[in-house]
């Protein structure tokens, strides 16, 4: 029994293969592994199935449930997760499970942390707050996110994930929790809650990005937002961050018009900021939740060819029939839209889909501004220049691009004439629209 429990530490195993490393016989295999009971995961693998052996992490046992949220609030154990002895985890799946939870070689193996538990990892503004908390509760947890192991954002979730974006939840913990109301204020309180944000005292839902924000359920639209705001006062960094929020406010107000999907926002001033309110798409009323997996980690697990950008990625997931072409359409046209307004932050983490059995569909963008205008890391603020160049088109013709032409000049058009952008701004725009100077 040993001699095989060692020989699957290096990796999984056909019967053959412990035969050959073992000496025993076809029979005496067999009936050992059987006798290692649940201990045991059998993995597909042609006419000849593989073996590996489980264990327990996280601080839980070897069977981990990977609890899905309705939007009704109801939880669902969806599947079940097995940390493996040699490293990596095996997908069990419940009835009902999306197919796609099984990863790239549909065989639900993984060397390492499933793509949509890497998702759920605190990033951004917000994640670095929560993970600066960890660290103050654990030594072990690094202050910065963005080098945490799959240990890390394990141990995370099985304990802290109740909130993160989307509807998946992870562990025993997770699945048993009574749920709880959430927490909710008013937009007279807006103020108060970004000051609590910047001093590090309300970290909220790990939302991403690094514009400062907050996570709430507002009173007033009864519904759950994540609210972006500029800092205070009137110097040069404010009004840059603030006119760079009013490009997003109108970006979504065209893409609604033209009908794309994109994130229902409002602005806000008060106590000397201006406040960007998105309602968000991942949840429902009080309690219900959507499915929310990033590009970026689709692209990880899928494809690996990100570099390339929204447009190549989402063709090359077409290719593989894990999402439609209406997607691959969108997503050039609003990469497109994306580079004639001066939008240099469409990363793969900026565009997110949600989980429909085999498929992903997408989800309404977010984060669509002009943020090649915003100041710099190091606080520099350059005067406003931009010259759109003609977007690369992948898979969509002339014709297309001249329809998101007209939609980017009616978005600069309307950012003139909003009266909250700065005098630079409007004096910058007040020369000409920029979609007239295109090559």
């Amino acid at each position: 029994m040993s001699d095989i429990r060692d020989y699957l530490t290096k990796g999984p195993a056909t019967s053959k293969e412990i035969q050959a490393y073992t000496g025993l016989s076809q029979s005496v295999v067999s009936r050992k592994l059987k006798e290692l009971g649940d201990l045991v995961i059998k993995i597909r693998n042609g006419r000849a199935p593989k073996y590996a052996i489980a264990c327990s992490a996280f601080g839980g046992d070897d069977k981990l449930p990977l609890v899905m949220v309705d939007a009704y609030g109801n939880t669902t154990v969806t599947a079940i997760i097995r940390p493996l002895l040699h490293g990596g985890f095996f997908i069990e799946p419940v009835i009902g499970m999306p197919s796609v939870l099984l990863g790239d070689a549909g065989n639900g193996l993984y060397e390492d942390l499933p793509y949509f538990l890497s998702d759920l990892c605190p990033q951004g503004f917000l994640g670095r707050q929560i993970a600066g908390q960890m660290a103050e509760i654990s030594d072990d947890f690094p202050p910065d996110p963005r080098v945490w192991t799959s240990d890390h954002i394990g141990r995370f979730l099985m304990t802290n994930g109740d909130d993160m974006h989307g509807n998946l939840k992870f562990g025993e913990q997770a699945r048993l929790r009574i749920r709880k109301r959430p927490a909710s204020n008013s937009e007279s309180e807006y103020p108060e809650l970004a000051d609590s944000v910047i001093s590090g005292e309300f970290p909220g839902s790990s939302a991403g990005g690094e514009q400062p924000k907050f996570a709430t359920y507002c009173k007033e639209r009864s519904s759950h937002v994540i609210v972006k705001f500029s800092p205070k006062g009137e110097n040069e960094v404010s009004q840059r961050w603030r006119d760079v929020l009013i490009t997003e406010y109108h970006a979504t107000k065209i893409l609604h018009a033209e009908g794309f999907a994109a994130a229902e926002t409002q602005i806000l001033e008060k106590g000397g900021r201006l406040f960007l309110e998105s309602k968000r798409f991942d949840r429902i009323g009080e309690y219900g939740r959507m499915s929310m997996v990033s590009l970026q980690s689709i692209d990880n697990e899928f494809t690996g060819i990100g570099f390339l950008g929204w447009p190549k990625v989402l063709h090359a997931l077409h290719q593989r029939q894990i999402v439609s072409f209406r997607h691959v359409f969108d997503v050039e046209s609003l990469w497109c839209f994306g580079k004639l307004i001066n939008n240099t932050d469409m990363h793969l983490g900026n565009l997110s889909f949600s989980i429909d059995g085999d498929i992903f569909k997408l989800l309404p963008v977010y984060d669509m501004c002009s943020m090649g205008f915003a100041p710099k890391s190091g606080g520099e603020v350059r005067p406003y220049d931009f010259t759109p160049q003609p977007p690369r088109l992948v898979n969509l013709g002339p014709g297309n691009l001249q329809d998101i032409k007209e939609m980017a000049y009616d978005f600069w058009e309307r950012v003139r004439d909003d009266s909250r952008i700065s005098n630079g701004f409007k004096e910058f725009l007040d020369q000409g629209n920029p979609i007239d100077r295109m090559a």
